[in-house]
Order: structure tokens, then C-alpha cells, then sequence
């Protein structure tokens, strides 16, 4: 498949604009179209294209949503928006979240000492993970871009959430020693502008942590085209290992861990469930087959298949801490 042809142009389709761009990274007007693709999980119009950059090696959405449309590609239904753990009706999964939720507080306290200090979640949805770490004595704040998970954190946990896209916040003298993008790079318009943003938002030695869709999964390659980390037209970005690193480097961070993990029957769960909506209409059979894809039985009899993967790099999610460096 050929570049679009015109890398600059914008159309409008029933409603939402869209834009043509080139490489976010480094310019290049000549990428490969990796793959065509559509909302499969939500069906909002448009047809998109993954493009892979022939120069430095980023992957990025073309054509994309315009910055002022994409907030209404993220639905109420969106299945990062979920409700607090402590409301979760069913013990055994609010055991599951309680336990999953701990693991990332976990894996953060592993790179500062277990010492709370002041902490930046971007991309905060409804504010769960917030509430853990503001739990063990950590001061949160939050950015979110959607007003309804935004107005569900404030509402139900008490949290402080700024509603609004990362590049338009401003956080004057914001200092923090932990700043955490949970599944949110992959959303953003220029990562690499993001990520150095972040750096002068960090405290010196503050540390990031963020979890991206994992190039290198075996989830890829069973689900091509409705694989998760594709998600068109919310994904604007797919990031392999090496040029995730560079990107990190590149804003002045010293990666400390960089690896598949907090992956699991989520990622794999969602990609199945993009899948099957794509090849099934609305009714009863989708319906049901979602239902069992949501036992917790079928969960708990893959988990070690994924817990393989992760110790094979091959897993859901690369999860990847840094730290910032060099003199201010």
C-alpha cells in the first residue's frame, strides 16, 4: 500500500475531522502504511491508517482526528472508565482489581523507596489508581481528558482532577517526584513534546513510570488489524521497544526498567472483544459471547499462558520506568 499523497490535508467525515499528518518524530513525508483500519469497538465513522516512519522507525495514525474531535471518540462506555474498586459488586473481581491495582503501586514503590511524595497521574480516567496511592499517603493530583471520568474522581473519591488535554494544562511551578501515564502515550498527538513536558514537571531524580501497548506481543500477531494497540481513532501512536527508548532518551530520561508486564487476560480480552465485533452484528450472540468472555473462570485458566509471555517480553503491556536526568 502506498503514503497518502498529501500529508497535510484535512476531511471531514460525518462530522469529525480529520488530518493527514507526517512523522510526528522527525518530519518524514514518506511513511509505509502498516495497516488500514476502522473503530471496531465503537463504530465511529472514518477509515484510518497505521503508518510505520521509514526514517526513525514511529508508528503513527494517519489520517488521525483533529485535536478539537477527539474527545467524542471516547465514549461513557469506555472501558477504561470503570467504577471503584470498593463498588465492584462481585468479591472475586474486586479481589482481581484490589490485587491488580496494588501490583502497580507495587511496582512504583520498587524505584522510590516506598517514600510518598507528590504525584502527577496523567491520564487519571476515574481516578482509581489515584485514590491507592493518595491511600498509602501520597498527594495526587490528576489530568484526565474526559469530563465524565473526570467528575466521577472528583465526585467519588474527593480526588483533584484537571479536566483537559495534557499539552493544554498548565501546571505553574508543578514539581512532582512521581508523574505515571497508565495506557496514555499511545493517545497522544506528539509523545515526544509530552514526554518533555514531563521532564520539567519532575522533581530532579523524579521518576516516571507509564505503560504503552507492547509492539513485540504475541497479541499482535494472533490479532493483526484488531489487535488493542491499534484501537483507531484513539491510538495515535504504536511504539517498538528500541524506539520507545530513543524517545526517552531523547527527553532527557535514564531509562531504569523496561519490560512486558500488567499485561494479561485485559489486553488480550479487549483485542478478542474488538474482533469478534468487527465480524458480528449488535443482538443476542455478540452479547453472549462477550458475557463468557468475561467469566473469571476463562481468566484464570489462561493466566499462566500470559504469565509466560511476560517473562518472554512477549506479553499485553510494556510497562517502563525512567528517571529524570541531568542538571536543571
Amino acid at each position: 500500500m502506498s503514503a497518502p499523497r498529501d500529508l497535510h490535508s484535512t476531511v471531514s467525515i460525518a462530522g469529525t475531522e480529520l488530518e493527514q499528518v507526517p512523522c510526528t518524530r522527525c518530519g518524514d513525508t514518506s511513511p509505509h502504511v502498516l495497516v488500514e483500519l476502522e473503530d471496531y469497538l465503537y463504530k465511529t465513522p472514518g477509515h484510518f491508517a497505521m503508518c510505520e516512519c521509514r526514517r526513525c522507525g514511529l508508528i503513527f495514525l494517519s489520517p488521525r482526528p483533529v485535536p478539537a474531535a477527539l474527545a467524542r471518540h471516547y465514549p461513557p462506555a469506555y472501558a477504561p472508565y470503570r467504577r471503584a474498586i470498593q463498588d465492584e459488586r462481585n468479591p472475586l473481581l474486586r479481589a482481581m482489581r484490589r490485587r491488580n491495582i496494588g501490583l502497580r503501586r507495587r511496582y512504583v514503590e520498587r524505584f522510590t523507596a516506598a517514600q510518598p511524595g507528590r504525584l502527577l497521574d496523567v491520564g487519571a480516567s476515574t481516578g482509581i489508581f489515584m485514590d491507592e496511592m493518595r491511600s498509602h499517603g501520597w498527594q495526587v493530583l490528576g489530568i484526565e481528558l474526559s469530563e465524565h471520568a473526570a467528575a466521577y474522581a472528583r465526585e467519588r473519591f474527593g480526588l483533584e482532577v484537571i479536566r483537559g488535554e495534557l499539552s493544554q494544562v498548565d501546571i505553574p511551578s508543578a514539581r512532582f517526584d512521581l508523574i505515571t501515564l497508565w495506557d496514555v502515550l499511545e493517545h497522544t498527538y506528539d509523545p515526544l513534546a509530552v514526554l518533555r513536558r514531563i521532564y520539567g514537571w519532575l522533581q530532579r531524580d523524579g521518576l516516571l513510570v507509564l505503560t504503552i501497548p507492547n509492539w513485540e506481543s504475541v497479541d499482535r500477531r494472533i490479532f493483526g488489524r484488531y489487535w488493542v494497540g491499534y484501537d483507531a481513532p484513539r491510538h495515535l501512536h504504536v511504539f517498538p521497544k528500541p524506539v520507545m527508548a530513543e524517545l526517552l532518551r531523547e527527553a532527557g530520561f535514564q531509562v531504569l526498567d523496561n519490560r512486558a508486564t500488567f499485561g494479561g487476560y485485559f489486553a488480550f480480552a479487549t483485542s478478542l472483544r474488538t474482533w469478534l465485533r468487527a465480524r458480528l452484528a449488535p443482538g443476542p450472540l455478540l452479547r453472549g459471547v462477550e458475557r463468557a468472555i468475561d467469566l473469571h473462570g476463562v481468566r484464570f485458566l489462561f493466566a499462566p499462558l500470559f504469565w509466560l509471555a511476560d517473562r518472554l517480553d512477549r506479553g499485553g503491556v510494556r510497562v517502563i520506568a525512567a528517571r529524570k536526568a541531568g542538571a536543571e
